[in-house]
């Protein structure tokens, strides 16, 4: 039961995020749109920034375990990429809120994602890089790829802005209507963001 509200919290906060950005709502109408006590959600959560905090590691998580559905390590390099890609594709459809949600938390300052940790940088980078192991498969990709001289020897945030970011914005624009990717363009832009990031395309 305390679960089930905690999730309904965090559902919420979701939507509204994704509806009207992390300014737009109050904590009185996340209450409401939860469907529980304005007292409740501070049970749960110490205030908006740690509400805010639990529901990106929550996000963090669930974008993991779609993006590594079915992965396999023995596959060739660019086959483990295109099915994490097309995983990818499948979580942003099947989970609209947390692909119109991705611009809001992109903005949002580091200290807020990642903990408040003061001015102190290095532990601010632990706190990071902690909260992404989860995407270890795909880091272990990159790092194999450019071991073999298959990848681009770039790091990690620059591969992720050749190839994640781009699908990303992609599949918020064809969920907007801006754009229609079919299932050939899918392949096709899987193919050219390989490409981006492959020495051999």
């Amino acid at each position: 039961m305390a679960d089930d509200k905690r999730r309904s919290i965090l559902h919420a906060t979701l939507c509204l995020l994704a509806e009207r950005g992390l300014h737009g709502f109050s904590m009185k109408q996340l209450a409401e749109k939860a469907g529980v006590a304005a007292g409740t959600i501070y049970l749960y959560f110490e205030d908006k920034d740690d509400l805010i905090r639990k529901l990106h590691e929550d996000i963090l998580s669930e974008v993991a375990r779609r993006l590594f559905v079915n992965y396999d390590a023995s596959l060739p390099l660019f086959e483990q990429y295109r099915r994490m890609m097309e995983n990818l594709w499948s979580f942003h459809r099947d989970c609209p809120e947390i692909m119109l949600s991705k611009a809001q938390f992109d903005t949002m300052p580091p200290d807020l994602l990642f903990g408040h940790q003061g001015k102190d940088p290095q532990a601010l980078l632990d706190q990071r890089s902690t909260l992404l192991a989860v995407f270890q498969p795909m880091l272990d990709l990159f790092a194999s790829g450019r071991e073999l001289g298959m990848i681009k020897p770039l790091g990690d945030e620059f591969l992720c802005a050749l190839c994640i970011d781009p699908l990303c914005d992609l599949a918020r624009g064809h969920y907007l209507g801006i754009v229609c990717v079919t299932n050939d363009d899918l392949n096709a832009l899987i193919a050219a963001s390989w490409d981006a990031i492959s020495t051999h395309p």
